[in-house]
């Protein structure tokens, strides 16, 4: 009887053991499985994109209305309104179709000196039009001011290196 109750004991100890160390798990995991996001938090985010959204496309209109002009872009080669807006969201997933070499050499010219020289506080997060050979892009973005920097990326013939080709700030 009394090793009935010492075998009792100990399974019952260990069956303890394993629902508590399940129990911390469980509420350590479950929030990382299911993130709580309160209506606050949701309705910021959505605030951001609607002000980048309403950044964007002005910008968007002001470089197709230019027609490329102040970019060197034949209106008979290259259609502007044919090219691919790419924003913050698709960014990424554009870059995934490039070669490592050719992701490599788009990420440093898009990083360029050319950009931090024109990128100051209170400007907003920039978008980019791409063309459809993917061998040319405008990148650009408001200033705090309300005018539009335009940054020139074109791709060296075949290869898979890009430059900087010109910066114009343009306004509405």
């Amino acid at each position: 009887m009394r090793k009935m109750n010492r075998r009792f004991i100990i399974l019952t100890f260990a069956v303890l053991v394993l629902i508590t160390g399940t129990s911390v798990y469980a509420s350590d995991a479950l929030p990382s499985l299911f993130p709580n996001v309160s209506p606050e938090e949701e309705a910021h985010v959505q605030a951001v994109q609607d002000r980048l959204t309403q950044s964007w496309t002005p910008g968007r209109e002001i470089i197709l209305s230019s027609e490329g002009r102040a970019f060197g872009i034949n209106s008979k080669n290259e259609d502007l309104s044919k090219w691919t807006f790419i924003d913050s969201d698709q960014f990424y997933d554009m870059l995934s179709t490039f070669s490592m070499q050719k992701r490599s050499s788009f990420l440093e010219a898009f990083y360029s000196e050319e950009r931090r020289a024109n990128l100051d506080v209170g400007d907003y997060m920039s978008a980019l039009l791409i063309n459809p050979e993917k061998s040319r892009a405008l990148v650009y973005w408001e200033k705090a001011n309300g005018s539009y920097v335009v940054m020139d990326l074109k791709s060296k013939g075949n290869s898979n290196s890009w430059y900087v080709d010109g910066v114009e700030i343009l306004t509405p």
